[in-house]
């Protein structure tokens, strides 16, 4: 057999010139590919660490505030008590030199004091615990603070008494329209079409900033006011649990 060294070196060219091009045109690239979701898968393990990070933060600061509202709470018991205890027997010294019917006056402004003083411990306790929630709550997305809450207040529209409604289709009536933020121009078209369709006309809305809201919307047209927002909730909340505590 006759080796042929002219078409050996063309095969041995060939050879290296394939290597170069898989090496620039497809070993390179995807390398480059592997790398870069390499980089992604990275960034998103980052993302979720900064995450789960962020949501045991929460977690811890939600206990915490737990614990500063029972605390809160019992040593505001506490000191009624101890104050009940001595007005009881300062009372009940003088009631025993009085007559019967003092000492039933006396008995029975203590328990009205007792009340009165249980009353402001629980709304102290109350309103600091809704406090806490209102400070977790404006931790949302500023996208959140409104997007979510507008069908919400198209219902309580319509939950209106049809006489209401009434007095809201107005020629010349116009709306404020409270939001915790300044609206883009999207969210604005939105809620307007929302409220136009509900109530069967176009309807002209002046808008007002007002960050108490936390999240939410609220719709005032002449005396009726339709509240749909995380300040009307903990409103709600805060009577609750006022009413819960002196059942």
């Amino acid at each position: 057999m006759k080796l042929d060294w002219w078409t050996l070196g063309l095969q041995l060219i060939n050879v290296l010139v394939l290597m170069w091009l898989l090496s620039r045109f497809l070993f390179k690239p995807i390398s480059q590919i592997i790398a870069q979701r390499q980089r992604v898968a990275a960034e998103l393990l980052d993302q979720a660490a900064a995450a789960k990070a962020d949501a045991q933060a929460l977690d811890a600061s939600a206990r915490v505030a737990n614990e500063a509202v029972a605390q809160t709470r019992a040593a505001a018991l506490e000191a009624v008590q101890q104050e009940a205890d001595a007005m009881r027997s300062k009372l009940l010294r003088e009631a025993e030199a009085g007559a019967a019917d003092s000492r039933e006056k006396a008995m029975q402004a203590l328990q009205d004091d007792q009340r009165a003083a249980r009353r402001r411990a629980e709304a102290d306790a109350a309103q600091l615990a809704l406090d806490i929630a209102r400070k977790l709550l404006a931790r949302l997305p500023a996208d959140a603070q409104v997007s979510g809450f507008v069908e919400g207040l198209v219902a309580e529209l319509a939950r209106l008494p049809e006489t209401l409604r009434d007095s809201l289709r107005q020629p010349a009536q116009r709306f404020e329209l409270h939001a915790p933020r300044p609206l883009e121009q999207a969210e604005f078209a939105q809620i307007q079409q929302a409220l136009a369709t509900a109530l069967g006309q176009p309807v002209t809305l002046d808008v007002m900033v007002d960050t108490t809201l936390v999240a939410g919307l609220e719709l005032t047209g002449g005396a009726v006011v339709v509240r749909n927002s995380f300040r009307a909730d903990l409103d709600r909340l805060k009577d609750e649990l006022l009413d819960a505590e002196h059942a």
